[in-house]
């Protein structure tokens, strides 16, 4: 039923997709529909949390124990960057953003599942990393914010208006590095946050 509500939203748009629609191509009636979900609204977000999830919840995971502060941040960087111009997440960005406006519930409801609930998480990542003294001691909600808008930076920018590619895998690793030299500018320790010699 969501997936076939999420292919629908994307494909019209929250205003055009038509619930009677919907219920047809999952095989049921419209008054069945409205059983689970008691508006569009509400399908609307239904979809967008199990979309959240699937996109998020994988990506929020820092494994430590490999390597470096540098190179932990670096690999996160990268993912993060792949799954940010993804084409299902730039298309469920273009939706959500299109329609915060008119239902601005749409909006906080995949902020809150979405960017606020793996943000809280990785900052308790970034917390243990400076008791460590791997990172400078800082407010560690603050520095993931920093870090992921570093990350994103202009290359979610010209994806979001298609000047690049999904799967240009020199850029996302360039914008990983800077972004990652950038951060530890900030926020590294002694030798930990200096640029790696080329």
């Amino acid at each position: 039923m969501l997936e076939i509500a999420r292919a629908a939203f994307l494909r019209e748009g929250y205003a055009a997709a038509s619930m009677s629609e919907i219920a047809i191509k999952v095989g049921g009636s419209k008054a069945t529909l409205y059983s689970y979900f008691p508006s569009k609204k509400d399908l609307f977000v239904a979809v967008i949390r199990e979309e959240v999830q699937r996109m998020f919840a994988p990506l929020f995971e820092m494994d430590e124990s490999q390597g470096s502060m540098r190179a932990v941040l670096e690999r996160f960087a990268q993912r993060f960057l792949k799954l940010l111009l993804a084409d299902d997440a730039i298309a469920f960005y273009r939706l959500i953003v299109a329609e915060s406006a008119r239902f601005p519930e749409v909006g906080q409801a995949a902020f809150q599942l979405g960017v606020q609930h793996g943000t809280d998480k990785l900052a308790g990542c970034f917390a243990a990393a400076m008791e460590r003294g791997d990172l400078r001691r800082a407010d560690a909600s603050v520095a993931v914010r920093q870090f992921l808008d570093l990350c994103g930076g202009e290359l979610h920018r010209k994806r979001l208006f298609g000047v690049v590619d999904a799967d240009d895998r020199d850029a996302v690793d360039k914008q990983a590095r800077n972004a990652v030299a950038m951060f530890l500018a900030a926020y590294g320790v002694g030798e930990r946050s200096r640029s790696p010699r080329a």
